[in-house]
């Protein structure tokens, strides 16, 4: 009985997939709705200086992407794309507020056991 409901609920879940790849996001809408945003605010409307942050962070995603794990990749991931705007800035930020922007990073838990054992 268990494992029939075992096998259910296990065949009713969607696959996850992992990309090896940083995701496709579209700076060009995002840096509209930044400059729509602005415009609205009063703001200096300036969408190129939106599009440039945005390829930076891709470009440095692009190098550190493949040294992050998958849990971190995909959690970042969705954070950065909720809602209708999906921005690489974001998904950086993400990655190194959670330390898993450069190869050599520790993971969190590691630290979070170090400290403990500190005190």
């Amino acid at each position: 009985m268990k494992a029939a409901l075992l096998g259910l609920l296990l065949v009713g879940q969607p696959p996850v997939q992992i990309s090896d790849s940083v995701p496709n996001f579209d700076i060009k809408a995002l840096c509209a709705d930044v400059s729509a945003d602005d415009k609205a605010s009063g703001l200096p409307q300036d969408a190129s200086k939106c599009v440039s942050d945005e390829t930076d962070a891709r470009q440095q995603l692009d190098s550190i992407w493949r040294t992050v794990p998958a849990g971190p990749r995909e959690s970042c991931k969705l954070l950065a794309g909720a809602g209708q705007v999906q921005s690489y800035v974001e998904l950086l930020i993400c990655l190194k507020m959670n330390d898993w922007d450069s190869p050599s990073a520790v993971p969190p838990q590691g630290r979070k056991q170090d400290s403990k054992n500190a005190r």
